[in-house]
C-alpha cells in the first residue's frame, strides 16, 4: 500500500502542476502586459480643453478646403449654475484678432458647426489642411484657454459639405 499511496500523491501533484501550467499558458502575457483600458484616448478628430471652472470644449475642429475660410465645429459644455457667453477668438492672416460669441445655457451643451444651424466661420485665414490653428476660448472673468485646433478638409466622408463654400473671386 505505501507504493500505491506514493503513486496517488505523485499523480495528484502532477495534476496540480498541469492545471497551473494551463492557467498560466491560457492567460498569455496578461500578467506582464499593461492594460489597454488604462490609457484614455480621445475617440474624436478634434481636440478638447476646459476654461475653469464651468466651460469645456469638446471635439474642436476646423474644416477648410481652401485654407482661407474654415468652419468651426465644437461642442461647448456648461456645467455651471448660470449661462455663459463664450468668446471664441482667432488671429487672421492680416494679424487682426477676431472675436466670435456663443451663449451656452446653464447645465447644457451647445454644438456649433456640423449639421446644426448654429455656425461660426473663420475668414481671412492663411492655413492648410493638417495644420494646427490656435483658437482661444474665454468667458466672463476667467483667464481662458488656447487650443491648437486641427484643420481638416471635407474630403473625409464625415466632413463632406461642412467646409465654407469657396468663392470664385478668391
Amino acid at each position: 500500500m505505501p507504493i500505491l499511496e506514493g503513486f496517488v500523491k505523485a499523480r495528484f501533484a502532477s495534476s496540480i502542476l498541469v492545471a497551473a501550467l494551463i492557467a498560466v499558458g491560457a492567460s498569455g502575457c496578461a500578467f506582464i502586459t499593461p492594460q489597454a483600458t488604462t490609457t484614455i484616448k480621445e475617440a474624436a478628430d478634434g481636440v478638447e480643453g476646459n476654461v475653469s471652472p464651468d466651460i469645456a470644449m469638446r471635439n474642436t475642429t476646423l474644416i477648410s478646403d481652401d485654407g482661407k475660410a474654415a468652419s468651426l465645429i465644437v461642442t461647448l459644455v456648461n456645467v455651471g449654475e448660470s449661462g455663459n457667453q463664450v468668446n471664441i477668438q482667432y488671429v487672421n492672416a492680416a494679424g487682426t484678432q477676431v472675436t466670435e460669441n456663443a451663449f451656452v445655457n446653464a447645465h447644457s451643451t451647445l454644438t456649433l458647426g456640423g449639421l446644426t444651424d448654429k455656425k461660426i466661420t473663420f475668414t481671412g485665414l492663411d492655413t492648410k489642411a493638417g495644420a494646427l490653428f490656435p483658437v482661444f476660448f474665454q468667458y466672463g472673468t476667467q483667464t481662458g484657454t488656447k487650443l491648437l485646433v486641427p484643420v481638416l478638409t471635407s474630403d473625409w466622408p464625415q466632413f463632406a459639405g461642412l467646409a465654407p463654400k469657396v468663392t470664385s473671386g478668391k
